[in-house]
């Protein structure tokens, strides 16, 4: 297969050490620094989509009265759970809608630990531990989240960061269950902005 210039200039920015590439003839490593590029693609689309939904849920709640926005979370017009978009909704208020955080670490959380991280007396340099883990290659579960963001009476358990094997071989595994959270996510954006879209009509 012939590369385009760009897709040249692309592999060479991916860095791949020799733990990964050892014993893999050139072919190989090709193949799998095209595959680094397109999971990384995957995880911006997922993470741009979360951002995307948070704010139309945002918009809605923002322009209907309480009582019709809980009434809208339950009706099941949107394909995801109340708790989902009450979530979404949180941390697109609290800090998600003025950051500029790279949309590839936005994928990599929950709904949940993204409102954990807009709670109430957590700092920017706290979401930044957050996000640090997550580039290290740690195991970013809700209470992790939690425990980084408020604090536990037990020292937080540092892991070890993952070497670039594990790293490439956890992110194939995600690739496909994304790229199904991908495709209901921009569903789930379409309603909303047709929702949205009726709304400003219906408005004199």
């Amino acid at each position: 297969m012939d590369l385009s210039p760009t897709e040249v200039v692309d592999l060479a920015n991916v860095s791949l050490n020799g733990e990964v590439t050892k014993g893999l003839v050139p072919a190989q490593v090709e193949y799998v620094k095209e595959s680094v590029i397109e999971i990384n693609e995957e995880l911006s689309c997922v993470g741009q989509s979360l951002r995307a939904v948070a704010a139309n849920l945002a918009d809605i709640k923002d322009n209907i009265k309480p009582g019709n926005w809980r009434a809208f979370l339950k009706s099941g017009a949107i394909n995801c759970s109340e708790r989902f978009a009450i979530d979404l909704v949180s941390a697109y208020t609290n800090w998600l809608g003025r950051s500029d955080i790279n949309d590839i670490l936005i994928a990599s959380l929950t709904p949940r630990s993204l409102a954990l991280m807009g709670s109430k007396g957590v700092t920017e340099k706290e979401r930044q531990k957050v996000f640090q883990a997550v580039e290290n290659g740690e195991r970013m579960t809700e209470a992790t989240v939690r425990e980084i963001v408020k604090g536990s009476k037990r020292k937080a358990k540092t892991s070890k960061p993952k070497s670039e094997t594990e790293k490439v071989k956890l992110l194939k595994e995600k690739i496909e269950n994304y790229k199904k959270v991908i495709n209901t996510l921009q569903d789930e954006n379409t309603k909303l902005s047709k929702l949205l879209s009726n709304r400003e009509k219906l408005i004199p």
